[in-house]
């Protein structure tokens, strides 16, 4: 393989966090109050890329870490001190402006996906927790967990990225963070499991010019106002029928109709009132299992047929391995502290360290040939694996020294899929540039 040209892989991860902001910020957070022996810069890049030194994330390996790739040798403590709320709260404002900045205009949705702005998937993963933590992450399972913090997470499909996240308490509703819907979502599609199903919150996704698909809940049986597609025949009738009575000895390979939901808005000036709306539900029948799966949305059938509303959910996996992806390989579940503060820098480490990831696979498509892929758990495999080097390659360009080697070599010879003739789910749904 050639050597590339162009941008390093330093230069991407350093101009993704400028040293000078990362120092401007730190004073503004009070992290960075006067010059000390442990470098603000060098402490930001060992929580972000010094995971993958040892199989477990501690704060002794993480300091072990600091002092070889600096060769500073430090007292425990003046490592340790650097671990404030204020270095939370700074860490969480560096992830907060870097979501911002990673949307890229260099992919776009392909297909029948293309009309909309961007795929929207939204979950939440659980992180558990020291006991001692219990007070400001209470727990759901207190028989074995008394303390766990639930990441809520919306990742955009063009930008396999993350794009906002909300740290709460694991006993905070799935909701509620999401409750304020706004301008954002407009011309998006966004994609729910069970645990977001309202129809309050699809009701403001659908008046701010967004676009939803969730599951139906079982329990949920409104009344079908209209038909979506005509069958030939003396086709049985289902409009003004609660839907489960129209899917009873039903022998359609889909049903697409018009239902009309009653629900409870949100309580108002100490008054809550009823809503009445209409959405469309997908049914596609399963030969396996011989029942219909069901789906609510408000896609315009000249958008997505039936079947595509189908297809399109099965895209929701993509969330589960990006959590898979930070648990398994970025230490997202290893929490080794009982301090809150500790904890908070630690978690909006690893996703920081997700963000420098993902620019970095994003930086390496435009360089990979045409027909290869990337899977996302072979590329967190592969940058867990070189993440020391790539510690080592940012340090020395930070102090303006020169690294030895090229990463982009080994990044490119590790990460691209060898099996050429595998289907990727997002084949044929998302466009990459050049």
């Amino acid at each position: 393989m050639s050597r590339i040209k162009g941008t390093t892989v330093e230069a991407v991860l350093t101009s993704l966090f400028p040293s000078a902001k990362l120092r401007e910020t730190a004073v503004e957070a009070g992290v960075l109050t006067r010059r000390r022996k442990v470098d603000v810069v060098a402490f930001f890049w060992t929580l972000v890329l010094g995971f993958g030194v040892a199989k477990q994330r501690t704060l002794a390996g993480l300091r072990r870490t600091y002092e070889n790739r600096t060769s500073t040798k430090i007292e425990e403590s003046s490592f340790y001190d650097r671990f404030t709320p204020g270095t939370a709260n700074w860490l969480r404002g560096i992830v907060g402006e870097a979501l911002d900045r990673v949307s890229t205009d260099s992919r776009r949705l392909a297909d029948r996906l293309s009309g909309f702005r961007d795929l929207l998937l939204i979950d939440s993963t659980v992180i558990r927790l020291h006991d001692l933590l219990q007070g400001a992450f209470a727990g759901c399972r207190t028989n074995h967990t008394k303390a766990a913090a639930k990441l809520h997470v919306v990742m955009s499909v063009k930008d396999a990225s993350p794009a906002r996240i909300r740290l709460t308490p694991e006993r905070t509703n799935d909701r509620s963070p999401w409750r304020r819907v706004g301008g954002w979502v407009k011309d998006t599609l966004m994609l729910f499991d069970l645990g977001y199903f309202g129809y309050a919150l699809f009701t403001r996704i659908d008046e701010n010019g967004g676009f939803f698909i969730s599951r139906l809940k079982a329990n949920a049986n409104p009344v079908v106002v209209a038909q979506n597609r005509q069958w030939r025949g003396q086709s049985r009738p289902v409009v003004g029928k609660r839907l489960r009575d129209a899917l009873d000895g039903l022998q359609r390979e889909v049903l697409d109709v018009m239902v009309e939901v009653v629900f409870d808005r949100r309580v108002y000036r100490g008054c809550r009132r009823q809503d009445t709306r209409t959405f469309r539900v997908v049914g596609v029948f399963d030969d396996g299992t011989g029942e219909y799966h069901l789906f609510v949305t408000n896609i315009p059938v000249d958008r997505l047929d039936g079947h595509e509303v189908a297809a399109t959910y099965r895209l929701r996996w993509q969330i589960e391995l990006l959590f898979k992806e930070m648990k398994s390989h970025y230490r997202l579940d290893q929490m080794p502290s009982r301090k809150r503060h500790v904890v908070e820098a630690l978690l909006y480490a690893a996703i920081l360290t997700l963000i420098a990831s993902h620019a970095l696979l994003d930086a390496l498509r435009r360089r990979l040939g045409a027909g290869r892929s990337i899977p996302p758990l072979r590329w967190a495999a592969v940058f867990d694996a070189v993440a020391p080097g790539l510690l080592v390659a940012v340090l020395a360009a930070v102090s303006r020294s020169r690294a030895s080697d090229d990463p982009w070599l080994l990044l490119l010879s590790q990460a691209a899929d060898p099996n050429l003739a595998r289907p990727s789910a997002l084949a044929g749904r998302v466009a990459y540039a050049v």
